[in-house]
């Protein structure tokens, strides 16, 4: 998955989870806030007809869809230092 999508989703579910944990009563709006977000940035994806991208996100977006909270993306940091 492509950085910019991966660390938007993880800050989206970061945001739902802190929510969660510091007012478990609004749970339902906050999961829906989460909702709205993964599909607004599959449409992003679909506006931008980066094919790759929407492909990456459909699984969270049917997470989200039937109520399940998806897991957080891995995101692999390039080694940027060279031992020359």
């Amino acid at each position: 998955m492509k950085q910019f999508y991966a660390e938007l989703i993880n800050q989206m579910l970061e945001d739902y989870s802190f929510k969660v944990e510091n007012n478990p009563q609004g749970r339902d709006m906050y999961y829906g806030i989460l909702a709205s977000g993964v599909q607004h940035l599959y449409a992003v994806a679909f506006c931008a007809s980066d094919n790759e991208a929407l492909n990456d996100l459909r699984p969270f977006v049917n997470d989200v869809m039937n109520n399940v909270v998806p897991a957080p993306v891995v995101i692999a940091f390039k080694n940027t230092y060279h031992n020359y």
